[in-house]
């Protein structure tokens, strides 16, 4: 973990600290300024298990159960104590970390797979599995590299879990089922029958209901890539992107993706459920007035894929009273090919 800094006159006393002490004093002040005083302390911060812990502090999820027992040394080493941040704190420090260049998924994706891996060994310490459960939950990492089957949320809300595994309590006997999403970077350990809610749910990342982080400009704007679209998904039913109804951040992404005729982006964001700061629960990427127009005038005249993508999927989204708009995208895609 360490970087050698030699000793300089001309440093100040802080720059001349080892690198341990220096980053010590980071972890207990969590002043994202500080890296930016000087190069040498930059370089002395610019540590990838500086950066996991941050993550782990951040957006580990702060449930009834993971009061007890989960958040050894070994994962969230002293002075950082998860349970010492107020609310506010950790919705604060979420913003920091997101708009940070280090912030990426690759970084994301890593720490999901350890916390995953960590949470369940913990989780499940008092648990048999049946012999080729065990070999499953020896390879669970593997399921990381390729997500593209994975549940990711796409209606809204979470399925019942992409691995289940069957357990049962050594000493009472209890059957329990353990639970992994592996893009949410989630997994629950739970009795059969009994709901997915996220009171038990363990996750990373994971945002507050009622404070979560903003989403970053980084992951709002071209140039659109596969790393971006992804990141924006994993956080998308978390960190809100606009403010209140008025949709002032999507309203403009979505216009700018059809100016750009970036169709790939624009069937993606249609997809997405986001979330906004004055409501906790996500809603589908809303598509308003000013995108139907906006679509209605760069539109090939002949096939357009936006229009037929409106048409088929978001024509409920049409305003009450807008019969003029209605025969303008009848008239693109012909009324017998709506649903």
């Amino acid at each position: 973990m360490s970087q050698l800094l030699l000793p300089d006159q001309s440093r100040c006393r802080l720059e001349n600290l080892p690198v341990e002490i220096i980053q010590e004093i980071f972890l207990r002040c969590l002043e994202f300024n500080l890296p930016r005083a000087s190069p040498y302390i930059s370089r002395a911060l610019s540590d990838p298990a500086v950066y996991t812990w941050l993550i782990r502090l951040a957006f580990s999820s702060a449930n009834e159960s993971s009061k007890s027992d989960f958040f050894t040394a070994d994962f969230l080493p002293p002075p950082l104590s998860f349970f010492a941040l107020s609310e506010q704190q950790r919705r604060d420090l979420q913003d920091k970390i997101l708009v940070s260049r280090w912030c990426t998924l690759p970084l994301m994706r890593k720490c999901q797979r350890e916390y995953v891996e960590y949470g369940v060994r913990r989780k499940c310490r008092n648990l048999d599995l049946v012999p080729e459960d065990y070999y499953t939950l020896s390879k669970i990492s593997r399921r990381f590299r390729n997500l593209e089957s994975c549940d990711k949320g796409w209606g809204g809300c979470r399925s019942k879990g992409d691995l289940i595994l069957k357990a049962r309590d050594r000493n009472t006997n209890v059957n329990y089922k353990v639970a992994m999403w592996f893009h949410f970077g989630a997994f629950q350990v739970r009795k059969p029958g009994k709901l997915v809610t996220d009171f038990d749910l363990f996750r990373l990342p994971c945002c507050l209901p009622e404070l979560p982080a903003r989403m970053p400009n980084k992951l709002l704007g071209p140039p659109w890539t596969d790393t971006k679209l992804e990141f924006l998904q994993l956080l998308s039913m978390d960190a809100y992107i606009d403010e209140d109804d008025t949709f002032a951040r999507s309203r403009r992404i979505l216009r700018q993706v059809i100016r750009s005729r970036d169709f790939a982006t624009f069937e993606r964001l249609l997809g997405m459920h986001i979330r906004r700061r004055c409501y906790k629960y996500p809603v589908r990427w809303p598509v308003l007035p000013c995108h139907f127009q906006g679509v209605l005038k760069y539109a090939d005249e002949y096939d357009d894929p936006f229009v037929k993508l409106l048409v088929e999927q978001r024509w409920e989204d049409i305003p009450p009273g807008s019969p003029r708009l209605k025969e303008q995208l009848m008239a693109k895609v012909g009324v017998f090919n709506i649903r």
